[in-house]
């Protein structure tokens, strides 16, 4: 009986709002090469609106918005702003939508090992009423025979300050060193790599960096010319917060505007709805997978 009341508390405290998160508003620009993307977020203790448009030098995508309810159950909205329509759908707790059958994973032959460490300069600054820490931090990746995935080198150099900003549900999952996971596959044209993903060990030490506000990233990776040549491939992308508000949002932000119309599809929309908003890496690789597509 003991062991199904802590089950029962654990459960509550997932689901439950946090009474002491009245909600924030936080715009994040992030750019690499031509693609820039600007994104708007309202969270509260257990609800996000996310709104995004992506532009490519005179080009831009369309207005988009997409409303996360959490519950039981977690219910999707995505909202083309433009057309004034949208969709719905339920999810499980990990944001897979519910009624649609998931494929099997399927793991390559390799491996990616990864070690991250970040370092705490000392310096300070005051960004948004908060202090800022400077923090390096150096990831190494090695990709095994058979892995999918490349080795490569990044260094992240960023202003964080404490994750209490973010709602809890909201904050990273704390994990210590070689915790085995499932990593989604390269960019790569190799069939043999088709819908594969690579299982990946992952090894952390120094301090924990927190929510950033401002980080550039510089990776550097080698890839195979058609030739069979090897060389070297530098990128850089980055990330800023240029606006953080704190305190109680409008109930209407989460809400379908009136007006709007329900379709089984989105003319202007080929992804799901984001869960969370990626980190730099995830939405550089995301640019990339488009790209060679």
């Amino acid at each position: 009986m003991r062991v199904l009341s802590l089950l029962l508390i654990s459960l509550n405290s997932f689901l439950l709002p946090d009474p002491a998160f009245n909600g924030v508003k936080i715009v994040t620009r992030q750019v690499t090469g031509g693609f820039s993307d600007t994104r708007t977020e309202y969270l509260t203790s257990n609800r996000l609106r996310s709104e995004w448009q992506t532009h490519m030098g005179e080009r831009s995508g369309p207005a988009m918005a997409s409303i996360f309810e959490r519950g039981n159950t977690n219910r999707v909205f995505v909202l083309d702003l433009q057309a004034h329509e949208y969709i719905t759908y339920e999810t499980d707790s990990q944001g897979s939508a519910l009624g649609v059958r998931q494929h099997p994973v399927t793991y390559s032959g390799g491996m990616l090992q990864i070690w991250i460490d970040s370092t705490d300069t000392g310096e300070r600054q005051k960004m948004f009423g908060h202090v800022a820490r400077h923090i390096i931090t150096r990831e190494k990746r090695i990709a095994t025979p058979g892995a999918c995935s490349r080795s490569s080198e990044s260094e992240t150099d960023g202003w964080y300050i404490d994750e209490s900003v973010m709602p809890e549900w909201r904050r990273p999952k704390k994990s210590g060193g070689g915790v085995v996971v499932a990593t989604l596959v390269a960019v790569s044209s190799s069939n043999a790599c088709l819908d594969k993903v690579d299982r990946i060990d992952i090894h952390r030490t120094g301090t924990d960096p927190g929510f950033p506000l401002k980080v550039t990233t510089t990776m550097k990776s080698e890839v195979s010319d058609p030739d069979g040549g090897k060389r070297t491939l530098a990128s850089t992308w980055g990330s800023e917060v240029t606006e953080l508000q704190e305190g109680p949002l409008d109930p209407a932000l989460f809400e379908v505007p009136n007006g709007f119309s329900r379709v089984e599809a989105l003319k202007n929309w080929y992804a799901p709805a984001p869960r969370r908003q990626p980190t730099g890496w995830e939405w550089f690789r995301e640019k990339l997978e488009e790209i060679f597509r």
